[in-house]
Protein backbone atom coordinates (compact mmCIF):
# COMPACT_ATOMS: atom_id res chain seq x y z
CA UNK A 1 0.00 0.00 0.00
CA UNK A 2 1.05 3.65 -0.68
CA UNK A 3 1.92 5.92 2.01
CA UNK A 4 -0.65 7.83 0.53
CA UNK A 5 -3.62 5.54 -0.36
CA UNK A 6 -7.01 6.20 0.31
CA UNK A 7 -8.03 3.12 2.55
CA UNK A 8 -6.57 4.31 5.92
CA UNK A 9 -9.02 7.59 4.95
CA UNK A 10 -12.29 5.19 4.98
CA UNK A 11 -10.76 2.94 8.08
CA UNK A 12 -10.08 5.74 10.00
CA UNK A 13 -13.59 7.37 9.48
CA UNK A 14 -15.21 4.15 10.34
CA UNK A 15 -13.56 3.20 13.25
CA UNK A 16 -14.19 6.57 14.81
CA UNK A 17 -18.00 6.52 14.06
CA UNK A 18 -17.69 3.47 15.51
CA UNK A 19 -16.39 4.01 18.71
CA UNK A 20 -18.52 7.15 19.17
CA UNK A 21 -21.57 5.08 18.76
CA UNK A 22 -20.57 3.06 21.68
CA UNK A 23 -20.23 5.72 23.68
CA UNK A 24 -23.33 7.13 26.60
CA UNK A 25 -24.74 9.51 24.95
CA UNK A 26 -26.35 11.07 27.93
CA UNK A 27 -23.35 12.86 28.70
CA UNK A 28 -23.36 14.13 25.30
CA UNK A 29 -25.59 16.61 25.68
CA UNK A 30 -25.39 20.31 23.91
CA UNK A 31 -25.17 23.03 26.21
CA UNK A 32 -28.05 24.54 23.92
CA UNK A 33 -30.85 21.79 23.88
CA UNK A 34 -32.50 23.51 20.88
CA UNK A 35 -29.43 23.68 18.05
CA UNK A 36 -30.28 25.46 15.11
CA UNK A 37 -27.44 24.26 12.93
CA UNK A 38 -27.55 20.39 13.38
CA UNK A 39 -25.74 20.01 10.16
CA UNK A 40 -22.66 21.88 11.28
CA UNK A 41 -22.83 19.97 14.49
CA UNK A 42 -22.06 16.95 12.64
CA UNK A 43 -19.88 19.21 10.22
CA UNK A 44 -17.49 19.70 12.98
CA UNK A 45 -16.19 15.86 13.34
CA UNK A 46 -15.88 15.11 10.68
CA UNK A 47 -13.33 18.12 10.03
CA UNK A 48 -11.57 17.55 12.80
CA UNK A 49 -10.88 13.84 11.94
CA UNK A 50 -9.81 15.10 8.64
CA UNK A 51 -7.10 17.11 9.76
CA UNK A 52 -6.21 14.13 12.17
CA UNK A 53 -5.70 12.41 8.99
CA UNK A 54 -3.32 15.13 7.25
CA UNK A 55 -1.07 14.92 10.35
CA UNK A 56 -1.06 11.08 10.46
CA UNK A 57 0.09 11.53 6.68
CA UNK A 58 2.78 14.24 7.44
CA UNK A 59 4.29 11.92 10.24
CA UNK A 60 4.87 9.29 8.13
CA UNK A 61 7.37 11.79 5.92
CA UNK A 62 8.53 13.73 9.22
CA UNK A 63 9.68 10.66 10.28
CA UNK A 64 11.93 9.93 7.40
CA UNK A 65 13.20 13.77 6.54
CA UNK A 66 12.73 15.28 9.41
CA UNK A 67 11.20 18.15 7.68
CA UNK A 68 7.29 19.08 8.73
CA UNK A 69 5.47 19.93 5.73
CA UNK A 70 2.59 19.10 3.58
CA UNK A 71 2.52 15.37 2.30
CA UNK A 72 2.92 14.95 -1.45
CA UNK A 73 -0.86 14.16 -1.92
CA UNK A 74 -3.18 16.77 -3.07
CA UNK A 75 -5.97 14.52 -0.86
CA UNK A 76 -3.83 14.49 2.73
CA UNK A 77 -2.47 18.43 2.02
CA UNK A 78 -6.56 19.11 1.55
CA UNK A 79 -7.88 17.67 4.46
CA UNK A 80 -5.87 19.75 6.68
CA UNK A 81 -6.17 22.98 4.32
CA UNK A 82 -9.82 22.27 3.32
CA UNK A 83 -11.12 21.48 7.00
CA UNK A 84 -9.47 24.35 8.97
CA UNK A 85 -10.73 26.54 6.23
CA UNK A 86 -14.28 25.39 6.37
CA UNK A 87 -13.59 25.70 10.30
CA UNK A 88 -13.18 29.45 9.87
CA UNK A 89 -15.95 29.41 7.72
CA UNK A 90 -18.45 27.53 10.66
CA UNK A 91 -17.47 30.30 12.78
CA UNK A 92 -18.14 33.43 10.06
CA UNK A 93 -21.13 31.90 9.66
CA UNK A 94 -21.84 31.43 13.48
CA UNK A 95 -21.42 34.82 14.80
CA UNK A 96 -22.03 36.92 11.17
CA UNK A 97 -25.53 35.65 11.91
CA UNK A 98 -25.26 36.78 15.41
CA UNK A 99 -24.64 40.12 13.82
CA UNK A 100 -27.32 40.04 11.89
CA UNK A 101 -29.72 39.06 15.00
CA UNK A 102 -27.94 41.76 16.54
CA UNK A 103 -30.43 44.40 14.19
CA UNK A 104 -33.54 42.99 15.63
CA UNK A 105 -32.42 42.78 19.18
CA UNK A 106 -29.03 43.69 21.63
CA UNK A 107 -26.28 41.68 21.61
CA UNK A 108 -24.73 40.96 25.04
CA UNK A 109 -21.31 41.37 24.41
CA UNK A 110 -20.00 40.50 27.71
CA UNK A 111 -21.77 37.48 27.71
CA UNK A 112 -20.51 36.73 23.99
CA UNK A 113 -17.04 37.40 24.76
CA UNK A 114 -17.29 35.57 28.17
CA UNK A 115 -18.52 32.58 26.46
CA UNK A 116 -15.51 32.64 23.70
CA UNK A 117 -13.01 32.72 26.47
CA UNK A 118 -14.66 29.48 28.46
CA UNK A 119 -15.25 27.84 25.36
CA UNK A 120 -11.66 27.90 24.20
CA UNK A 121 -9.28 28.30 26.91
CA UNK A 122 -9.81 25.49 29.36
CA UNK A 123 -9.00 23.14 27.06
CA UNK A 124 -6.36 25.08 25.49
CA UNK A 125 -5.33 25.47 28.61
CA UNK A 126 -4.69 22.12 29.06
CA UNK A 127 -2.92 21.65 25.38
CA UNK A 128 -0.63 24.24 26.87
CA UNK A 129 -0.02 22.08 29.62
CA UNK A 130 0.95 19.29 27.14
CA UNK A 131 3.40 20.92 25.26
CA UNK A 132 5.10 22.58 28.45
CA UNK A 133 5.53 18.96 30.02
CA UNK A 134 6.87 17.21 26.79
CA UNK A 135 9.10 20.22 26.62
CA UNK A 136 10.76 20.49 29.95
CA UNK A 137 10.52 16.43 30.01
CA UNK A 138 12.69 16.26 26.25
CA UNK A 139 15.05 18.10 28.23
CA UNK A 140 15.41 15.66 31.49
CA UNK A 141 13.35 18.67 32.90
CA UNK A 142 16.48 20.94 32.48
CA UNK A 143 16.89 24.45 31.77
CA UNK A 144 18.25 25.39 28.63
CA UNK A 145 17.17 28.37 28.23
CA UNK A 146 17.50 31.43 31.20
CA UNK A 147 14.40 31.29 32.72
CA UNK A 148 13.21 34.91 31.52
CA UNK A 149 13.37 33.33 28.08
CA UNK A 150 11.25 30.59 28.99
CA UNK A 151 8.96 33.08 30.69
CA UNK A 152 8.48 35.05 27.66
CA UNK A 153 7.98 31.44 25.44
CA UNK A 154 5.26 30.26 27.75
CA UNK A 155 3.54 33.77 27.94
CA UNK A 156 3.74 33.46 23.86
CA UNK A 157 1.50 29.91 24.27
CA UNK A 158 -0.55 31.23 27.18
CA UNK A 159 -1.57 34.25 24.51
CA UNK A 160 -3.08 31.75 22.16
CA UNK A 161 0.13 32.01 20.48
CA UNK A 162 -0.77 34.95 18.91
CA UNK A 163 2.75 36.57 18.83
CA UNK A 164 3.96 33.39 17.04
CA UNK A 165 4.54 29.52 17.93
CA UNK A 166 8.11 29.79 19.66
CA UNK A 167 10.14 26.71 20.90
CA UNK A 168 10.12 26.52 24.89
CA UNK A 169 13.12 25.65 26.26
CA UNK A 170 14.85 24.50 23.57
CA UNK A 171 12.00 21.81 22.28
CA UNK A 172 12.42 22.18 18.25
CA UNK A 173 9.09 20.21 17.65
CA UNK A 174 6.81 22.29 18.84
CA UNK A 175 5.26 22.53 15.70
CA UNK A 176 4.54 18.22 15.60
CA UNK A 177 3.18 18.00 18.91
CA UNK A 178 1.00 21.20 18.67
CA UNK A 179 0.98 22.49 15.08
CA UNK A 180 -2.88 22.92 14.68
CA UNK A 181 -2.81 25.45 17.54
CA UNK A 182 -1.71 28.09 14.49
CA UNK A 183 -5.43 29.20 13.22
CA UNK A 184 -6.40 29.97 16.88
CA UNK A 185 -5.11 33.41 16.75
CA UNK A 186 -7.24 34.17 13.67
CA UNK A 187 -10.26 33.20 15.09
CA UNK A 188 -9.44 35.81 18.09
CA UNK A 189 -8.61 38.40 15.21
CA UNK A 190 -12.03 37.31 13.74
CA UNK A 191 -13.91 37.82 17.40
CA UNK A 192 -11.73 41.26 17.97
CA UNK A 193 -13.63 42.09 14.35
CA UNK A 194 -16.92 41.83 15.56
CA UNK A 195 -18.32 45.01 17.25
CA UNK A 196 -17.13 46.72 14.11
CA UNK A 197 -18.71 44.19 11.91
CA UNK A 198 -22.28 45.34 14.05
CA UNK A 199 -21.03 48.99 13.33
CA UNK A 200 -21.16 48.39 9.91
CA UNK A 201 -24.31 46.51 9.97
CA UNK A 202 -26.19 49.15 12.15
CA UNK A 203 -26.88 46.59 14.58
CA UNK A 204 -25.98 49.69 17.03
CA UNK A 205 -23.16 48.11 19.16
CA UNK A 206 -22.28 50.13 22.16
CA UNK A 207 -19.43 53.17 21.34
CA UNK A 208 -17.10 51.78 24.06
CA UNK A 209 -17.15 48.14 22.32
CA UNK A 210 -16.37 49.28 18.78
CA UNK A 211 -13.71 51.70 20.42
CA UNK A 212 -12.12 48.37 21.85
CA UNK A 213 -12.76 45.98 19.20
CA UNK A 214 -10.67 48.74 16.83
CA UNK A 215 -7.92 48.77 19.42
CA UNK A 216 -8.18 44.58 19.78
CA UNK A 217 -7.68 44.56 16.05
CA UNK A 218 -4.85 46.47 15.63
CA UNK A 219 -2.85 45.29 18.71
CA UNK A 220 -3.78 41.48 16.94
CA UNK A 221 -2.26 42.57 13.57
CA UNK A 222 0.51 44.05 15.13
CA UNK A 223 1.87 41.30 17.01
CA UNK A 224 0.57 38.51 14.96
CA UNK A 225 4.06 37.62 13.02
CA UNK A 226 2.46 37.41 9.58
CA UNK A 227 -1.01 37.37 8.32
CA UNK A 228 -2.20 35.73 5.99
CA UNK A 229 -5.16 37.37 3.80
CA UNK A 230 -6.26 33.82 1.91
CA UNK A 231 -6.85 32.41 5.19
CA UNK A 232 -8.92 35.36 6.70
CA UNK A 233 -10.59 35.32 3.38
CA UNK A 234 -12.00 31.71 4.63
CA UNK A 235 -14.47 33.56 7.44
CA UNK A 236 -15.75 35.22 4.26
CA UNK A 237 -17.19 32.29 2.66
CA UNK A 238 -19.18 32.18 6.50
CA UNK A 239 -20.32 35.56 6.48
CA UNK A 240 -22.07 35.18 2.65
CA UNK A 241 -23.46 32.11 3.37
CA UNK A 242 -25.19 33.60 6.82
CA UNK A 243 -27.16 36.25 4.40
CA UNK A 244 -28.10 34.11 1.61
CA UNK A 245 -29.21 31.38 4.03
CA UNK A 246 -31.76 33.66 5.25
CA UNK A 247 -33.34 34.00 2.21
CA UNK A 248 -36.40 31.37 2.00
CA UNK A 249 -36.08 30.39 -1.11
CA UNK A 250 -32.28 29.44 -1.43
CA UNK A 251 -32.48 28.23 1.94
CA UNK A 252 -35.50 25.65 1.03
CA UNK A 253 -34.00 24.92 -2.35
CA UNK A 254 -30.34 23.74 -0.68
CA UNK A 255 -31.79 21.73 2.00
CA UNK A 256 -32.71 19.23 -0.88
CA UNK A 257 -31.70 15.99 -0.86
CA UNK A 258 -29.78 16.34 -4.92
CA UNK A 259 -27.86 19.14 -3.67
CA UNK A 260 -26.50 17.10 -1.00
CA UNK A 261 -25.17 15.19 -3.93
CA UNK A 262 -23.64 18.99 -5.22
CA UNK A 263 -22.09 19.64 -1.93
CA UNK A 264 -20.15 16.35 -2.35
CA UNK A 265 -19.03 16.78 -5.59
CA UNK A 266 -17.79 20.48 -4.73
CA UNK A 267 -15.86 19.25 -1.44
CA UNK A 268 -14.54 16.31 -3.42
CA UNK A 269 -13.16 18.15 -6.35
CA UNK A 270 -11.54 20.72 -3.78
CA UNK A 271 -9.54 17.70 -1.94
CA UNK A 272 -8.46 15.94 -5.44
CA UNK A 273 -8.26 18.74 -7.77
CA UNK A 274 -6.71 21.46 -5.78
CA UNK A 275 -3.12 21.99 -4.21
CA UNK A 276 -4.44 24.24 -1.88
CA UNK A 277 -7.39 25.55 -0.37
CA UNK A 278 -6.54 29.02 -0.56
CA UNK A 279 -6.55 29.87 -4.40
CA UNK A 280 -9.97 31.69 -5.22
CA UNK A 281 -11.35 28.86 -6.96
CA UNK A 282 -10.67 26.03 -3.99
CA UNK A 283 -12.53 28.53 -1.83
CA UNK A 284 -15.29 29.55 -4.22
CA UNK A 285 -16.06 25.79 -4.22
CA UNK A 286 -16.09 25.54 -0.74
CA UNK A 287 -18.10 27.88 0.21
CA UNK A 288 -20.63 26.41 -2.35
CA UNK A 289 -20.40 23.26 -0.41
CA UNK A 290 -20.45 25.17 3.32
CA UNK A 291 -23.72 27.17 1.78
CA UNK A 292 -25.30 23.77 1.23
CA UNK A 293 -24.85 22.46 4.48
CA UNK A 294 -25.42 25.49 6.37
CA UNK A 295 -28.89 25.62 4.61
CA UNK A 296 -29.31 22.55 6.70
CA UNK A 297 -28.76 19.53 4.11
CA UNK A 298 -27.47 16.70 6.27
CA UNK A 299 -25.49 15.28 3.35
CA UNK A 300 -28.21 12.31 2.99
CA UNK A 301 -28.18 11.97 6.62
CA UNK A 302 -24.53 11.27 7.45
CA UNK A 303 -24.48 14.82 9.34
CA UNK A 304 -27.31 14.04 11.54
CA UNK A 305 -25.97 10.48 12.73
CA UNK A 306 -26.00 10.46 16.27
CA UNK A 307 -22.42 9.20 15.87
CA UNK A 308 -21.39 12.20 13.59
CA UNK A 309 -22.90 14.81 16.59
CA UNK A 310 -21.02 13.23 18.95
CA UNK A 311 -17.64 13.15 17.14
CA UNK A 312 -19.08 16.99 16.44
CA UNK A 313 -19.47 17.56 19.85
CA UNK A 314 -16.30 16.85 20.77
CA UNK A 315 -14.19 18.55 17.61
CA UNK A 316 -12.51 20.63 19.79
CA UNK A 317 -10.82 18.20 21.94
CA UNK A 318 -9.82 16.29 18.08
CA UNK A 319 -8.39 19.98 16.78
CA UNK A 320 -6.12 20.21 19.66
CA UNK A 321 -5.26 16.84 21.25
CA UNK A 322 -4.98 14.87 18.39
CA UNK A 323 -1.20 16.04 17.46
CA UNK A 324 -0.39 15.36 21.16
CA UNK A 325 -1.62 11.70 20.83
CA UNK A 326 0.59 11.34 17.31
CA UNK A 327 3.46 12.86 18.82
CA UNK A 328 3.12 10.85 22.03
CA UNK A 329 3.02 7.05 19.98
CA UNK A 330 5.55 8.15 17.41
CA UNK A 331 8.57 10.04 20.05
CA UNK A 332 8.08 8.38 23.03
CA UNK A 333 6.25 4.95 22.57
CA UNK A 334 7.75 3.65 19.24
CA UNK A 335 10.37 5.95 18.97
CA UNK A 336 13.19 2.98 18.25
CA UNK A 337 10.78 1.84 15.08
CA UNK A 338 8.83 4.41 14.04
CA UNK A 339 10.71 5.63 10.87
CA UNK A 340 11.39 2.04 10.16
CA UNK A 341 7.49 1.19 9.41
CA UNK A 342 6.21 0.66 6.72
CA UNK A 343 3.17 2.24 5.11
CA UNK A 344 1.35 -0.46 5.92
CA UNK A 345 1.97 -0.50 9.57
CA UNK A 346 2.40 3.43 9.84
CA UNK A 347 -1.31 3.37 9.45
CA UNK A 348 -2.38 0.37 11.26
CA UNK A 349 -0.70 2.26 14.27
CA UNK A 350 -2.50 5.31 13.72
CA UNK A 351 -6.02 3.03 13.68
CA UNK A 352 -4.76 1.89 16.77
CA UNK A 353 -4.64 5.49 17.96
CA UNK A 354 -8.45 6.49 16.86
CA UNK A 355 -10.28 4.34 19.77
CA UNK A 356 -7.34 5.42 22.40
CA UNK A 357 -7.79 9.40 20.64
CA UNK A 358 -11.90 9.28 20.56
CA UNK A 359 -11.75 8.24 23.99
CA UNK A 360 -9.35 10.61 25.68
CA UNK A 361 -11.14 13.59 23.85
CA UNK A 362 -14.89 11.94 25.35
CA UNK A 363 -13.07 12.67 28.54
CA UNK A 364 -11.96 16.24 28.00
CA UNK A 365 -15.10 16.95 26.39
CA UNK A 366 -16.53 15.95 29.55
CA UNK A 367 -14.80 17.26 32.20
CA UNK A 368 -13.17 20.11 30.97
CA UNK A 369 -15.04 21.85 28.07
CA UNK A 370 -18.88 21.26 29.24
CA UNK A 371 -18.28 22.36 32.28
CA UNK A 372 -16.82 25.52 31.69
CA UNK A 373 -19.34 26.03 28.71
CA UNK A 374 -22.62 25.35 31.48
CA UNK A 375 -20.57 27.98 33.71
CA UNK A 376 -20.84 31.11 31.35
CA UNK A 377 -23.90 31.97 32.80
CA UNK A 378 -22.86 31.78 36.01
CA UNK A 379 -20.01 33.76 35.31
CA UNK A 380 -22.30 36.28 33.14
CA UNK A 381 -24.41 36.61 36.27
CA UNK A 382 -21.48 37.04 38.74
CA UNK A 383 -19.59 39.51 36.39
CA UNK A 384 -23.15 41.54 35.83
CA UNK A 385 -23.80 41.65 39.41
CA UNK A 386 -20.04 42.89 40.25
CA UNK A 387 -20.73 45.72 37.65
CA UNK A 388 -24.38 46.14 39.23
CA UNK A 389 -22.47 46.81 42.40
CA UNK A 390 -19.98 48.81 41.37
CA UNK A 391 -21.65 51.05 39.98
CA UNK A 392 -23.97 51.61 42.96
CA UNK A 393 -20.82 51.95 45.05
CA UNK A 394 -19.62 54.57 42.79
CA UNK A 395 -22.86 56.49 42.84
CA UNK A 396 -23.48 57.68 46.50
CA UNK A 397 -19.88 59.24 45.84
CA UNK A 398 -20.96 61.50 43.13
CA UNK A 399 -23.20 63.28 44.89
CA UNK A 400 -20.93 65.10 47.68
Amino acid sequence: MDATSLWPVAAVVTLALATAMLLPRASLDRASTTPRYTSLDGLRGYLALAVFLSHSSIWYFYLRSGTWQVPPSNVYTQLGQSSVTLFFMITGFLFWSKLLEGRLQPIDWLRLYLSRALRLGPLYLVAVTCVLLMSFGRAGFHLREAPAIIAEQTAQWLLFTIPGISPINGFTETVPLAGAVWSLPYEWLFYACLPLGAFCLRADPPVRWVIVSLVAVVIIVMVMPQVRFPVVSAFAGGIAAAGLVRVAGIRMMLARGVWGAIAILCLATTIVLFPTAYSVSALLLLTGGFLIIACGNSLYGMLEWPASIALGEMAYSLYLLHSVVLFVTYRLLLAEWAATFSAVEHWAIVLCQVPALILICYATFRLVEKPAMDAVPRWHAWLVARRSNNGAGAEPSGRH
